[in-house]
């Protein structure tokens, strides 16, 4: 079944079209199977994938990804819309007006000349857009990753003045959990190792947000250079007829380490 010539010239009415008619009854058995639910994983995973191709700077990637992410919007409208709740223009319209409403400062009479002046504003509207929100750490997402959550959770307690004065605070804390988990683990106490290594990483989230260091890049960073280490002494080790012991490891370590440091 293909779409009408004229739609040929509206690129949003086509791929809306053609979205209809993959879940059409004689469209894909597989788009036509899917719920808001099963679709869940994979939103999340274009979203990663997004990520990815932003940080290589790769424009043709992004353009890709981005599409993906746009085609989720699309099926996620489309079964909304068959239930009878919502339609995809029901949707830019809900944006268009929540851009306005919160923009008072580009569309209003209100003024903000800075970043942070925009933020207050911000906080303040969405305060009056969610009454219903009776707590400050109402709204974080349940869904977050486990860092950014602990960040999120952080920043909203240093509002109730629940936070360390200076970086010190929370690194002298991780020091103090570090001592908890030797601890623990001279204990051979499973579960309170867990919930150590749990506050450990809690405080280094909190010394690197003191520091405006984003943890879930600084742990990214480093998974990246660690699997270019083990990537290399791997492909060393392949090459070598050495035997895997310890000391020749060590030194390939080593090497790896000076190749990317």
């Amino acid at each position: 079944m293909n779409p009408p010539e004229w739609l040929l010239f509206d690129p949003l009415l086509r791929v809306l079209t053609i979205m209809t008619i993959l879940r059409s009854p004689q469209g894909c058995p597989w788009d036509r199977e899917q719920t808001h639910k099963s679709l869940k994983s994979q939103l999340i995973e274009e979203c990663y994938e997004l990520l990815e191709a932003i940080d290589q700077e790769d424009p043709s990637s992004i353009k890709e990804e981005l599409g993906d992410i746009l085609l989720h919007v699309l099926f996620h409208a489309q079964i909304a819309q068959e239930a009878g709740k919502f339609s995809f223009w029901d949707i830019l319209d809900n944006l268009s007006a929540k851009l306005i409403r919160r923009h008072p400062h580009v569309f209003g009479t209100q003024t903000a000349s800075t970043t942070d002046e925009v933020y207050q504003n911000w906080e303040k509207i969405k305060k009056k857009e969610k009454p219903h929100r009776e707590s400050l750490f109402d709204g974080i997402p349940l869904y977050l990753p486990a860092l950014i959550k602990a960040m999120k959770l952080q920043s909203k307690a240093s509002k109730l003045n629940l936070d360390w004065k200076d970086p010190q605070g929370p690194l002298s804390k991780m020091q103090e959990e570090l001592d908890e988990i030797k601890e623990a683990y001279g204990e051979k106490n499973r579960e309170k190792i867990k919930k150590e290594i749990g506050d450990l990483i809690f405080s280094a989230v909190n010394f690197s947000r003191m520091l405006g260091i984003d943890p879930e890049e600084a742990i990214k960073e480093s998974s990246v250079v660690f699997e270019k280490r083990c990537r290399f002494i791997e492909k060393e080790l392949k090459a070598s007829t050495l035997p895997e012991n310890p000391e020749d490891l060590d030194k390939l370590w080593e090497k790896a380490k000076e190749i990317y440091p």
